[in-house]
């Protein structure tokens, strides 16, 4: 199995079941979501041993607006101050604090999606959160830093990634890291727009991608995982 390259301008920090990510610029940092709640403590502890003052986040990148994603982002905004990025389309539910479940992908998930809807629709609540910097179309480039942003539908409506230096991707839950030999998301609301976003990140010349939830993925298994749930017809 390949191992991803370790990168000295990024570190991960792990909020509950999420990845965040910290990726570095010079003395300035962009913060790649923002976790579960009361996991916030445990954030700042992390940034303090590793010498990171709050101030230093710049950006906070949200990859889409599930819970697990915008649980602690209320605080960590006050504390860090920092500028909020997310895709038009989520901006209403940030505002809201709520954010719908995703469908299920298969038959365990789907299930789990049902009790998430229609069972326990206040789980996913969150604190609401107003977004300074909304974009629209791929291509937007945080100032300062070596990154672009693209718009990865399929998750959600306004499920978006992040490309480092045309290295690595930040894709949150477009791709899913739990499997050894599968990406595919086990959550998505649209699998089409998911196909074509996949077919978007394989477009990029970035030999990784890191996920919300699980382990990095190698271009490879996107690859393989494409070829399995979307097999080209003629």
């Amino acid at each position: 199995m390949k191992t991803p390259p370790r990168y000295d301008d990024m570190q991960l920090f792990r909020s509950g079941i999420t990845n965040l990510y910290l990726l570095r610029e010079g003395d300035a940092y962009l913060l790649v979501d923002a976790g579960v709640k009361k996991k916030e403590k445990a954030f700042f502890t992390f940034l303090r041993k590793q010498n990171i003052e709050p101030a230093d986040i710049r950006y906070i990148f949200l990859t889409h607006t599930h819970y697990d994603h915008t649980g602690a982002l209320a605080m960590i905004r006050e504390i860090t101050h920092a500028g909020i990025l997310l895709h038009a389309s989520e901006a209403e539910y940030l505002k809201k604090g709520f954010t719908p479940a995703p469908k299920g992908t298969r038959a365990s998930t789907k299930i789990i999606s049902f009790l998430g809807r229609r069972v326990f629709p206040g789980y996913s609540k969150y604190e609401p959160v107003t977004a300074d910097l909304l974009w629209e179309e791929s291509g937007y480039r945080p100032e300062g830093f070596p990154a672009r942003l693209m718009h990865t539908p399929g998750h959600t409506e306004g499920s978006a990634t992040l490309i480092w230096k045309d290295r690595a991707a930040f894709v949150g839950d477009t791709l899913f890291g739990y499997e050894k030999d599968d990406c595919l998301p086990w959550f998505a609301n649209d699998l089409q727009a998911l196909r074509q976003s996949w077919q978007r990140l394989l477009d990029t010349p970035c030999q990784w991608f890191f996920p919300s939830h699980g382990k990095p993925v190698a271009r490879e298994m996107l690859e393989q995982s494409y070829k399995k749930h979307f097999p080209e017809t003629d």
